[in-house]
């Protein structure tokens, strides 16, 4: 199945910022396991994305308009 628009731009912007898995404790890692992340939201304005785009600072799922994907 080929990827769609969303799934390719959520590996191009998972690119923008280091996730901290290696760096993250076990408890923040397990969170993310539950999916409780520690959700950011990027500024889109330098970026001209009209969608609503937020990362994970423990792990490397990105949230594009409310679906998550994973790099």
């Amino acid at each position: 199945m080929p990827p769609n628009e969303s799934e390719i731009a959520a590996k191009s912007l998972s690119k923008l910022w280091p996730h901290r898995m290696h760096e993250s404790n076990h408890l923040k890692n397990l969170c993310c396991h539950l999916g409780l992340h520690r959700w950011s939201r990027l500024d889109r304005s330098a970026l001209g994305l009209e969608k609503d785009v937020n990362f994970c600072r423990w792990c490397p799922k990105v949230k594009i308009d409310h679906m998550i994907y994973r790099d």
